[in-house]
């Protein structure tokens, strides 16, 4: 899914820059096809080990037959089925853009979830390995966030480290263009400050403080100048 798909799919801005798109690793899926595979290996196996001495069993040559074209059609449908979860896992990715993480999740064929977690709202980012992590270069990766509010968790990553990385670089970076004001967001490059609306203060009229402590409005002084000038005008004519 290249990123032009994911700006349509995902609901972010058609200008907001995507970082970094993350998906499984290759073992999330090898490891799939590897488990029925065993299975089905398995199943020959103890079918093959029976047909060596059928009448030990009590199974004459035609049952044995029967047993055997079963467990040859079952393995083959294990190995049809497996095809279904790889591509469940396939449709799953994290993207990370300049200011939010979102994540795709498929907790079945016909079911999706799309959950966004804005850079602020990281807490913290862990990654855990176990002995095949560490082989092959995968991990899963833990978004930490405040409060009561659901962890992000993305599971057989490639270069989890990598990611992690990129994932509190980008917090950073983002953290830091909002508290300098200056943020790139889906409308361009604006002036913000966060959490308060901007607008315009009105001019405070100029004024002049006397000696005595009063305060006069120099506006109101100059309009009144106006009058008075303008009645001598029309005294003089």
């Amino acid at each position: 899914m290249d990123n032009k798909s994911l700006h349509k799919k995902l609901p972010i801005g058609q200008n907001e820059v995507i970082l970094k798109t993350i998906k499984h690793h290759w073992f999330a899926y090898a490891s799939i096809y590897l488990g029925a595979g065993l299975m089905g290996l398995v199943i020959l196996g103890i079918t093959s080990f029976i047909g060596l001495d059928k009448e030990s069993f009590g199974i004459d040559s035609p049952t044995y037959m029967l047993i055997l074209v079963f467990n040859i059609f079952l393995v083959f449908f294990m190995v049809l089925a497996s095809f279904v979860p790889v591509w469940v896992r396939k449709q799953e990715v994290l993207v990370l853009t300049e200011e939010a993480l979102l994540q795709i999740k498929k907790p079945n064929v016909f079911a999706s979830k799309t959950s966004q977690l804005n850079l602020t709202h990281i807490a913290d980012v862990t990654v855990r390995q176990n002995f095949m992590g560490s082989i092959f270069n995968f991990g899963n990766i833990t978004i930490e966030t405040p409060g009561e509010q659901e962890n992000y968790s993305f599971n057989v990553v490639e270069n989890a480290h990598e990611v992690a990385k990129a994932i509190i670089e980008a917090h950073e970076n983002y953290a830091a263009a909002l508290e300098s004001g200056q943020i790139q967001s889906s409308l361009g490059s604006r002036r913000h400050s966060p959490g308060t609306a901007w607008r315009a203060e009105p001019a405070a009229p100029p004024s002049v403080k006397r000696a005595d402590g009063s305060v006069t409005d120099t506006r109101n002084t100059s309009q009144n100048d106006e009058v008075l000038d303008t009645e001598s005008l029309q005294n003089d004519k």
